[in-house]
């Protein structure tokens, strides 16, 4: 049991660290491609909804049709940032910054539930939002763009990455606030929430959807890539990854997420020959060292007073 969650959370993170590059390969516009990925998404969704009974009366009911139409406005926001970002920046970077989530929970966990920030939460936020300003810093612009072309040097080129950055933090913001409506609704199937925020988004986006450029480009990479997107990328995706959180305890689940970040970078450096400066480098290790700390639950409260206490010992000695 444990040992097939496993590997539906290692597929499901695989898959998440495809986004990018899949989205790029499209050639969509962010509105068309969030559409597509709603419409196949929710094809896909709504036969497992089927198959599993999820859709009766008795299940739908006007408090879990409400915050999921909610939680899935802030989805469909976070999708549109997040595909913004990595055009402006690259997919190893956006995808880094939109590790921030946890950090980001934590804070609303705090404002609307009341729960309690602990020190060591506070310590390992500190890490991450250190290694977000070492990515944001804009002398470090990557020198290669996200499609792999010379970006223009500048103040425009900087400030076009700095925006990519805020794109990719609003996107972890969005993303967020959908997981606390998501949260609301415990106890309801996660595959029905998210059937109805793919309902959602495709009846929102459907008169800004651009069917000609899907149509015309036939049976091509860019249509294919579409397709993907929200047939593998999101209906797909969506079960491994529930039927993995419905097997795994939550820090195990969480150590596995990292190959998502990790496969983004390895992607950027080599299809789409990114080269990112140092910063960036200690910035990404920075926020994945902190996101792991709070989601591993590492204690680094009690190796700072470990080592405090050594040193006022050794000083004692001396």
């Amino acid at each position: 049991m444990k040992q097939s969650g496993v590997f539906e959370m290692l597929a499901a993170m695989a898959i998440c660290g495809t986004i990018g590059i899949t989205v790029l390969m499209s050639g969509q516009s962010e509105v068309s491609l969030i559409f597509y990925r709603c419409f196949f998404g929710a094809l896909v969704l709504l036969a497992i909804c089927l198959l599993r009974g999820y859709i009766s009366a008795s299940i739908l009911k006007p408090r879990l049709i409400a915050y999921s139409l909610v939680g899935g406005i802030a989805l469909l926001a976070n999708w549109y940032f997040l595909f913004a970002a990595y055009e402006k920046t690259s997919i190893g970077v956006a995808t880094t910054v939109y590790n921030t989530q946890p950090i980001i929970m934590i804070v609303l966990g705090f404002l609307v539930f009341k729960e309690r920030i602990t020190a060591n939460i506070a310590l390992w936020t500190a890490v991450s939002l250190t290694g977000l300003f070492f990515i944001s810093n804009l002398t470090a612009a990557p020198s290669i763009d996200a499609h792999g072309a010379g970006s223009p040097a500048g103040n425009s080129a900087d400030a076009r990455y700095f925006l990519g950055v805020l794109q990719a933090l609003a996107a972890a913001s969005l993303y967020a606030v959908a997981a606390l409506f998501a949260r609301l609704l415990k106890g309801n199937p996660p595959t029905l929430i998210a059937l109805l925020q793919m309902v959602l988004g495709a009846a929102v986006l459907w008169p800004f959807a651009d069917f000609g450029a899907l149509l015309s480009q036939g049976f091509t990479r860019q249509a294919i890539a579409t397709v993907l997107l929200g047939v593998f990328h999101t209906g797909v995706m969506y079960i491994l990854l529930y039927g993995a959180l419905q097997k795994l305890e939550a820090s195990q689940a969480a150590s596995l997420s990292f190959l998502y970040p990790a496969l983004a970078i390895f992607i950027d450096s080599t299809f789409l020959d990114v080269k990112l400066s140092l910063h960036q480098y200690v910035g990404i290790a920075l926020i994945l060292l902190g996101a792991a700390g709070i989601n591993l639950k590492w204690n680094l409260t009690a190796v700072l007073t470990t080592k405090g206490a050594l040193a006022n010992d050794e000083n004692g000695r001396n």
